[in-house]
């Protein structure tokens, strides 16, 4: 089970920590599918990088419970 995380004396829960963490990944795979040109073949991309960096969040929580 992950545990709190303690910064300056405020403690800051798992899904606050898969927040903060998928933030530079997201950025850093939005920057190479813009690169590459995927987002011109999405729809709506806006609604499209929120699902990213919900899925990013998601995929770092179950990696932060497998691994402690």
């Amino acid at each position: 089970m992950p545990i709190d995380f303690e910064v300056g004396g405020v403690y800051l829960p798992p899904i606050a920590q898969a927040l903060l963490l998928a933030l530079p990944l997201f950025l850093l795979v939005d920057a190479l599918l813009r690169r590459v040109g995927v987002l011109a073949f999405v729809w709506h991309p806006a609604l499209f990088q929120g699902a990213l960096y919900t899925a990013i969040c998601a995929a770092l929580l179950l990696w932060m419970g497998v691994s402690r």
